[in-house]
């Protein structure tokens, strides 16, 4: 908080991802069943606190939680539907371009899901 506003948020969730719609390169010795991981459900940033870092410390913090997740109860990775001007963000910090196996949004924008193995975020 600066001077008592709230800058940003973030949010998570558990979720699955499918093995078929993981990059080919991070499929290997994975079962054939959907694996749990952390979702980012939401994370925004105030417009008057955009380009400032806050998206990106709130980001490490979501990845301290999916470390934690994965020694208490098991995780592969973290996923997000990144919207299409978020991507370039999420893609800078290792997230690569997943597919959505079954379901979808119907009339509304799709997002592009996003997953960042395990092995990727830093102690």
């Amino acid at each position: 908080m600066e001077q008592g506003t709230i800058l940003g948020f973030v949010t998570v969730a558990a979720a699955e991802i499918e093995i078929a719609g993981l990059p080919l390169s991070r499929r290997k010795g994975l079962p054939a069943y959907p694996l749990p991981a952390l979702r980012i459900a939401r994370l925004a940033v105030d417009s008057r606190a955009q380009k400032r870092g806050v998206g990106a410390e709130l980001l490490k913090h979501a990845l301290v939680i999916a470390k934690a997740t994965a020694d208490a109860v098991g995780c592969v990775g973290v996923v997000v539907d990144a919207k299409p001007d978020a991507v370039a963000f999420y893609e800078r910090y290792g997230f690569e371009q997943a597919m959505t196996v079954s379901g979808g949004l119907g009339e509304r924008p799709e997002p592009t899901l996003l997953f960042l193995p395990l092995s990727l975020i830093p102690d």
